[in-house]
Formats: C-alpha cells, sequence, structure tokens
C-alpha cells in the first residue's frame, strides 16, 4: 500500500507519487521552443489534451529547472523543488479580451484500465528571460510522446487565439549589459487589432480599384475553393503604390473588414525585418493576408539596399510558397521606383499593381462632402472649392476641413452658438497650411499640383 505523501513537499516526489512510481528514470522528456506568444495556444492545448484522458492529475507549481532535471537529476543548491503557487501572469487573448494563467503547469496523464494510451507527463511554462514559451512531454514509450507533441502543437495552431482576427507585428530589440551579455533577448510581438468594418459608402474611392482590389483580395479568398478544383493559385500579392496620403492604408483597412475569416497580418516598420517569423505566421493561420507597409524602406532595390540579405530572405519566401498555400500579399510603398524590381516586376510575387493618386475633380467633391456634411456648409461654393484644391490628396482635404472648422469656431462666442462654415474660412485654411511651401511649384506634403 502506498503511503500518504505531503503534497506540499518536492514536485519530483509527487510526480512519482501521482504516477505510482519508485522511480522516474525511464522516462524520456521531449521538448518544443516558441516564441511566448504561442504561450496561452500550447496552455489551452495541453488542458485540452488532459481533457481527453480519462484519469489526469494537474499541479500548479513553478520552477526554473527543465523538465530533464526533475525527473533525472539531483537537486542543486540553487533550485528549490518545493512545490510552490505559481506566478498568474495576465496574457491577451483577443481585442479587448485578457486571461490569466499560471507559468508554469504540470499535466500527470495516468493510464486508466482499459485505455491505451501510456502515462504522459506534460508541462507547459512562460521562460521570461528567453521569451519562450516550453512544451515539454515526457513518457516511458518514445513513441507516445513524440505523438503527443506533435498532437498539442498541431491543437494549438488549430484553434489558436490568433486564427481568425485581425493582427498587428511589433519588433523589440534586445538589451545587453556593458560586457554584452543579454539581458533581454529581442522578440517580435504578436498584438490584437481591434475590428473596424468600413462600409462601401465609406470609400471614396475610384471604381476600376475598388474592382481590382476586390477581384485580387476580397474575391480570392471568397472563391478560394472553387478557385483550387480548377487548378487556378490562390496566392496572390498586390502592390500599392502612389503619394503619401491618397488612401492605400485605408484601403487596407477596407480590405481587413471584409475578410473576416481570414487571419489578417499588418506588419510595419522594423517588423519588416522578421521575415521568416511573418511567413511562418501566414502559413500556420491561413486562410491569411499578410500587409507589408511601406516596404521601400527595406525591400529597396537591390544596387542601394542595406539590407540585402533581408530582401533575399523576403525572395526566397514568396517563391517558397505552394500554389494552394492560402497566403496572400498587399503591399504599399510611397516610392515604387525605390522598390527591388524583382519583387514589383514578377507576377508570381505581385500580380496587379495599382496606383493611388491624388483624387480628380468627382472624387475631390465627394471627399468634402463627406467631411463637410456634419457642419452647417449652406453658404459654401463647393464648386469652387473643388476647382481650389484641384492636386490635394485625400489627407489634405480631410486636414484642410479640420482647419476651416477651426478658424469658423474663433467667432463663437459661446458654446452654444451655431458652428457655420463659409467660403473665406476654407480659403483661409488653403492658404495657411500652403503658406511655407518652398519653391514656385507650391508642392507640399498632401499637395501635387497638377494632380487630378
Amino acid at each position: 500500500m502506498w503511503p500518504r505523501f505531503d503534497h506540499n513537499r518536492e514536485i519530483d516526489g509527487r510526480i512519482a507519487f501521482e504516477l505510482r512510481r519508485r522511480k522516474l528514470g525511464r522516462f524520456q522528456v521531449h521538448v518544443k521552443d516558441l516564441p511566448s506568444y504561442r504561450f496561452v495556444d500550447l496552455w489551452q492545448a495541453a488542458e485540452d489534451y488532459a481533457k481527453s484522458r480519462r484519469d489526469t492529475i494537474r499541479i500548479e507549481s513553478q520552477h526554473d529547472e527543465t523538465l530533464t532535471a526533475i525527473l533525472h537529476a539531483k537537486p542543486n543548491r540553487w533550485s528549490s523543488r518545493r512545490i510552490n503557487r505559481s506566478s498568474q501572469v495576465g496574457w491577451p487573448a483577443g481585442p479587448d479580451e485578457e486571461t490569466y494563467l499560471p507559468v508554469d503547469m504540470f499535466w500527470l496523464c495516468r493510464r486508466a484500465p482499459g485505455e491505451e494510451a501510456a502515462d504522459i507527463i506534460l508541462r507547459v511554462r512562460y521562460v521570461p528571460h528567453q521569451e519562450q514559451a516550453v512544451l515539454e512531454v515526457a513518457s516511458e514509450s518514445t513513441g507516445e510522446a513524440e505523438s503527443t507533441i506533435t498532437r498539442v502543437i498541431e491543437r494549438s495552431e488549430a484553434d489558436s487565439i490568433y486564427r481568425k482576427k485581425l493582427l498587428l507585428l511589433s519588433f523589440e530589440p534586445g538589451v545587453k549589459d556593458e560586457y554584452g551579455d543579454i539581458e533581454k533577448p529581442e522578440r517580435l510581438r504578436v498584438r490584437f487589432k481591434p475590428e473596424e468594418r468600413i462600409e462601401d459608402e465609406d470609400v471614396v474611392i475610384d471604381e476600376d480599384i475598388r474592382r481590382i482590389l476586390w477581384r485580387n483580395v476580397v474575391d480570392l479568398h471568397e472563391r478560394r475553393n472553387i478557385l483550387k478544383a480548377h487548378k487556378v493559385p490562390v496566392r496572390r500579392g498586390v502592390l500599392l503604390y502612389g503619394p503619401p496620403g491618397t488612401g492605400k492604408t485605408f484601403a487596407c483597412r477596407y480590405l481587413c473588414g471584409r475578410l473576416p475569416e481570414t487571419t489578417r497580418i499588418l506588419v510595419t516598420g522594423s517588423a519588416l525585418f522578421k521575415v521568416s517569423a511573418i511567413f511562418s505566421l501566414a502559413r500556420m493561420f491561413q486562410p491569411s493576408l499578410v500587409i507589408l507597409e511601406d516596404v521601400d524602406l527595406v525591400f529597396g532595390a537591390r544596387e542601394v539596399n542595406l539590407y540585402s540579405s533581408v530582401l533575399g530572405e523576403l525572395l526566397d519566401q514568396m517563391d517558397g510558397l505552394r500554389p494552394y498555400e492560402d497566403v496572400g500579399f498587399v503591399l504599399t510603398t510611397n516610392a515604387i521606383d525605390r522598390m527591388e524590381a524583382a519583387i514589383r516586376d514578377r507576377p508570381g510575387r505581385i500580380s496587379q499593381c495599382i496606383y493611388f493618386g491624388p483624387p480628380n475633380d468627382e472624387l475631390r467633391r465627394r471627399y468634402l462632402l463627406r467631411y463637410l456634411i456634419p457642419h452647417a456648409m449652406h453658404r459654401l461654393n463647393l464648386d469652387g472649392l473643388v476647382a481650389l484644391s484641384k492636386g490635394a490628396t485625400q489627407a489634405f482635404l480631410k486636414e484642410w476641413v479640420h482647419r476651416s472648422v477651426q478658424i469658423a469656431a474663433e467667432r463663437l462666442q459661446s458654446h452654444s452658438d451655431e458652428l457655420e462654415l463659409r467660403d473665406e474660412d476654407l480659403r483661409g485654411a488653403f492658404e495657411e497650411m500652403r503658406r511655407f511651401s518652398p519653391g514656385t511649384t507650391g508642392r507640399i506634403v498632401g499637395f501635387h499640383e497638377g494632380g487630378g
């Protein structure tokens, strides 16, 4: 008969007691290290696996030692094996959701009568100084351990908290001390971005551009199954180019709102350097759409590119995608002439280049009406304002109206007075915004002389 066990003693003794083993030397440990943002996925997948077993003991206890050391090595003087309550850390689980989980958890899955599966020790822990989520599985059966770790990983990907969400990737560089030792490792952060539904009437865009965007991005994802059946590749890249403030980013937001069943991954700034991690996420959570903004900053022409190795990795990853993989790309740039030709000029990588320029007369009218309608505007000469704003970008038009409202507000004597926009308000704002423009063309950011 087994003796009673003090559950507050050492973790290795507790494991042996619960598994009815006097020694654990025959247990072989398999380990999988993943980025820290996968911790919640791993934890939930391990819990699901434990629920599938008929006899499971859960132990929440935090230890610095690996599972291999706990099972097979003598205790050292620096690490305690005494069972202690694990720290609970808050993890993002959605755009407005947070879950608290223990950073170290053991599941002891005992073989029940009539059950074919062997005894399994399952552990998921977070290692902060390495920014890693670690999955450890131990069993006397190597095959059972391997199949368990595969099953948990696959479950963590299939039921991931990131699947079908809008994600924003950011990069945090590592920190080294004065001796060059790493104090904090670099890491790629995966954050949830709140969903934003943009209706068709909110998108002031040339209809030809809207149609081409829809066919190459939204319709492609919606008809992926029939396209696959007819041997049409569903991986496709689109490059949006044009001056700043012409609506490229807004178009990307519109596309994201139209693909709720797709994992959408936004990448900007220094996160563009983590090409391998970007493609790993895109493959893991497909169907996926990757949006790379301002790509000329990193993926410029190789003759002048300071990051040629990163450019080469992007080309390799793009070429490595199989035709049946549900991974699409939208790239944006303000300077297509600086882009590497191997990206922009090869259909297998980029299937469509779409120019976003200053809006024509009709689009400028629609833009102005969109921003002016909330205000009293019956005294405005809209035709004259449309003509005056020739060459203005969407961003300029928006700021122009805001500046005009500010000028009109200066006439109010009290907050109860009605704010009325006049032509002189908009013309005054227009002159002020362009007053310090360099040169004789009057060109500033957001205004392109001679445009539409």
